[in-house]
């Protein structure tokens, strides 16, 4: 889903073709301040992966720039090693390890607790190194023989050339920038960017978000390796310090600064700092005070920080989805026939919290290819049960199946795959992608795997013809590149109900559709919802009498967690108890 339009990709080639010719006319000083600007910008490209397109703000990525330095120091102290060809690959993979042993624990949780677990995992690394003697302690340890590459006995490269350390150096930049777009642009980048914008209903589509996560965490940490590993290459020394919470924060305020999020801001943000320690450092004692204040100002006036000014500049229209076309001839979604048996099942199924039930022993059978609404007054405990059965929630009690297989203990993403989609009582879309982009994320779910790293996710014909299809079901088709914010209401209810028609679901879980709806918008969506129960099996929860007795098949009324009534809607419209419960003599006789 990253997008950089012409004049940026222009200025960026331009960028590049300036900064190589830096060697040429520069001094040693400059040539060794623009490779520290360019080390610097590979590690705030890493990050940006985390925080900007995956919604992780680690403030422990300095203990991957720090471990490949001391990896690099190991291999040529102890080992003896100098070739290229062999230090950098057992670096990367060790700063790889490092990544997948702490991302599996850091990523069960989230927010203030996942930043301050990936401090502590990086405070504890550098309390290891700046107390093991045989590292060097807080002296760190020094590289004396910088690595080459041979080939035989003729020498390639040596990283003790200034000049070609330069050079290696910016194609490693230069890589690192073209590795990282082609990511965001596959199936795996169109994922963890859904992630970043809306973790709960990428879940809820069916994606595995923590495996997303962890892939994402061991990416960054590679390239956060690859920095540090150049690094201590250049200055022939590592020491605690480039692990600890102070460079961690130092390549976050650079992410922040350049724009997060925009993938080109943090390697821009990397080179503005530089060059404003060096000016100012030379000014006065007190640099870091006008420093703070810059950034400061740049927060204040550039939201999205240096590189946002730079898109608004370009006039960067609203991202539409790349290879976004349009396709007349796109087929129609899966229809899934009906059958005798019950599609879905509950069996004694409970919810406490405390001291509060919610749901008390529901037993319910749901038949397929039917409409089954489930009403109540507030508070009877109608959301629990739809969180109950996708899994949003786990049961106190009971049990739940689903085409005779027990479900209870599956996650979301897996009832989703399933075959089980759900809308959600507060709509709940991504409002920073397109209505197209929505139900391409959706569709993309139902691929036999999206850890895809390089194959562009616009070549995925079948994906976009999915996501079209729901999106001209739901009569949204002149919508398609318009931004999921700009919609009113109730084009983001049918928007949503479009979202999980692309998963092709068997069973249709609708909390509320026609909340705050106006009258038309509320006959427009019966008349969808009246569409798809010819071909799927919906459970709905709604407070539309009107709309529950037009579609629905059969009728189930909770009140306190519990079923006074369920059977075919007449029936229980004239059951007394259900009349004084909630729907009322005058309304049960209309």
């Amino acid at each position: 889903m990253l997008r950089l339009p012409r004049p940026i990709l222009v200025l960026l080639l331009v960028a590049v073709a300036a900064i190589a010719v830096v060697p040429l006319v520069g001094e040693r000083f400059h040539v060794q301040l623009v490779t520290q600007m360019m080390v610097l910008a590979i590690f705030a490209m890493s990050l940006d992966l985390l925080v900007g397109f995956t919604g992780l703000v680690s403030f422990g990525h300095a203990a991957f720039y720090g471990l490949a330095g001391y990896a690099l120091a190991i291999l040529t102290r102890d080992a003896g090693l100098t070739s290229m060809a062999v230090t950098l690959p057992l670096t990367l993979v060790a700063c790889g390890l490092a990544a997948l042993a702490i991302g599996a624990l850091a990523i069960r949780t989230a927010g203030i607790y996942f930043i301050m677990v990936t401090l502590a995992f990086a405070q504890m690394v550098y309390f290891f190194f700046n107390d093991a003697r045989d590292y060097g302690g807080s002296d760190g340890l020094a590289i004396y023989t910088k690595p080459q590459l041979a080939f035989g006995e003729t020498m390639l490269l040596s990283l003790q050339n200034r000049t070609t350390f330069f050079y290696v150096t910016l194609a490693a930049l230069v890589a690192t920038f073209c590795f990282l777009r082609a990511l965001l642009r596959s199936p795996f980048g169109h994922v963890i960017t859904a992630i970043c914008v809306n973790e709960a209903r990428t879940r809820a589509l069916g994606f595995p978000v923590a495996r997303y996560k962890l892939a994402s965490f061991v990416i960054a940490g590679v390239l956060a390796g690859l920095a540090g590993y150049l690094g201590a290459a250049q200055f022939g020394i590592v020491n605690p310090a480039h692990l600890g919470w102070r460079e961690s924060g130092r390549a976050l305020m650079v992410v922040i600064l350049g724009g997060t999020g925009t993938l080109f801001g943090p390697a821009l943000g990397a080179f503005v700092f530089l060059l404003l320690e060096d000016v100012l450092s030379g000014l006065t004692e007190h640099w870091l005070l006008l420093m703070g204040g810059f950034v400061i100002a740049v927060v204040l006036l550039l939201p999205n920080g240096i590189a946002g000014a730079l898109l608004r500049v370009a006039r960067v229209p609203p991202s539409a989805g790349e290879g976004a076309r349009s396709r007349p001839d796109a087929p129609a979604l899966r229809v899934v026939a009906s059958n005798d048996a019950p599609i879905l099942e509950t069996e004694g199924l409970g919810k406490r919290f405390a001291g509060l039930v919610a749901v008390n022993y529901v037993s319910l059978s749901f038949a397929s290819g039917k409409v089954h609404a489930v009403i109540g007054p507030n508070g009877a405990g109608k959301t629990t049960f739809i969180n109950l059965l996708s899994g949003e929630l786990p049961p106190t009690t009971g049990s739940i199946r689903f085409k005779g297989k027990d479900i209870t203990g599956f996650s979301p993403d897996a009832r989703s795959r399933l075959g089980i989609g759900r809308s959600f009582q507060i709509t709940n879309l991504y409002p920073s992608l397109s209505c197209l982009q929505n139900c391409w994320v959706a569709a993309q779910s139902r691929q036999s795997s999206s850890m895809r790293f390089f194959r562009a996710a616009a070549r995925l014909d079948d994906v976009r013809a999915r996501a079209e299809c729901a999106l001209t079901r739901c009569g949204l088709a002149e919508r398609s590149d318009d931004l999921a914010s700009t919609l009113s209401h109730g084009e983001r209810r049918r928007l949503e109900i479009a979202m999980v028609l692309a998963t092709e679901p068997e069973l249709l879980l609708l909390d509320e559709p026609l909340a705050g709806l106006g009258a038309q918008e509320s006959r427009e969506v019966v008349e969808l919802l009246a569409g798809l129960a010819r071909d799927h099996t919906l459970i709905l929860i709604e407070h539309d009498m009107d709309a529950v007795f037009a579609i629905a098949d059969t009728l189930t009324v909770l009140v306190n967690g519990e079923v006074i009534a369920t059977g075919p809607v007449q029936q229980v419209r004239s059951d007394p108890a259900v009349q004084q419960a909630y729907l009322g003599h005058e309304e049960a006789a209309a």
